[in-house]
């Protein structure tokens, strides 16, 4: 038997850095707003006919004897999980190395479960899914990371989250709120600047400054503001509030520790200049992709001016599948 997992990245809208463990439990609650698209890891698993040696094949290759022994820290902690004591044969392809800022790392933590969720017949469901690979990459490997990049990839489509103490996430979906935020998503571009940096290491960073905590509050003020005041406009008005908010939430995370540097500050002018605004840059900040909109008349020109200058353009799509995985 041979499974196949995909999983989708995000793209993060509002509420970014209020879904971390440390801050969801010394401030009650966090909250999250953004969606999946068709950017994609997969995952190839199978067991092995011999159970000698299993063969893990990712942006390396390595051959192990026993789940102590396997490098890949992600891998070793999902096989311990779920005791994968037989040996297999897996291989993972992505659309996009990690450091990028569209949550690469937990696609591939999701995409793996779920395989593993098939290959032992434990029918999880994606939201249980995100909860163990939420698990997984922040309390067995300690990572300082939040859990949305894991539910906005298992689940599809638009999704608010709100985070409360010791790991419990809600998902909500308002109809009208997912339709508009669908629509604006038609307008949306991401670019890529090329500049990669461990997230990480970025968010160990600002757990250390004195002014993130406030930082991160105005953050979750705004994303609670639009879910609230959304609730109570039409579809055209709500991408309006949208884009006003996700503009007051960058001007508030371009302020945190580490965010911009000179030189994506020079690439937002060069951006800007192409006829686009820019929404946010995704991700912990210090490298990855530029969220923008188009504003001009001819993108084409516009993806070209930008192209020229080693910038490159890349069309938002949503994807409304959320992990899934074939069978043969």
């Amino acid at each position: 038997m041979i499974i196949i997992s995909r999983c989708p990245y995000r793209v993060s809208l509002l509420g970014g850095s209020s879904d971390l463990d440390w801050y969801v439990n010394q401030n009650q609650y966090g909250i999250a707003i953004g969606f999946s698209i068709k950017l994609y890891t997969r995952v190839i698993i199978s067991y092995r006919e011999s159970n000698d040696r299993g063969i893990l094949n990712y942006s390396s290759r390595e051959e192990y004897k026993d789940i102590a022994s396997i490098s890949h820290p992600i891998i070793r902690s999902c096989f311990e999980k779920f005791k994968i004591k037989k040996k297999v044969e897996l291989c993972s392809i992505g659309e996009s190395i990690s450091g990028l800022g569209l949550g690469s790392s937990s696609s591939f933590s999701v995409a793996l479960i779920n395989s593993i969720s098939k290959l032992k017949s434990l029918n999880l469901t994606n939201k249980e899914i995100a909860h163990y690979a939420s698990e997984i990459e922040i309390k067995d490997l300690q990572n300082p990371i939040g859990r949305q990049d894991q539910y906005l990839c298992a689940l599809g489509g638009v999704n608010v989250l709100k985070f409360r103490p010791n790991g419990e996430v809600l998902v909500s979906n308002q109809k009208l709120l997912s339709s508009a935020i669908e629509n604006f998503s038609s307008k949306l571009y991401i670019v890529n600047t090329f500049i990669t940096r461990s997230s990480k290491t970025k968010l160990a960073n600002l757990m250390k400054e004195n002014s993130t905590l406030k930082l991160i509050n105005d953050l979750r003020e705004v994303a609670t503001k639009f879910t609230e005041k959304s609730k109570y406009l039409n579809q055209k008005d709500i991408e309006e509030l949208l884009e006003i908010y996700m503009k007051d939430s960058w001007n508030i995370k371009r302020k945190m520790y580490g965010v911009m540097t000179n030189k994506l500050l020079n690439i937002e002018k060069k951006i800007i200049k192409a006829e686009f605004s820019v929404l946010k840059l995704l991700g912990a900040g210090g490298g990855g992709y530029f969220l923008v909109k188009f504003n001009g008349n001819n993108v084409h020109n516009s993806k070209a001016e930008l192209e020229n200058i080693g910038l490159k353009l890349i069309k938002i799509d949503i994807s409304n599948e959320g992990c899934c995985t074939c069978v043969f």
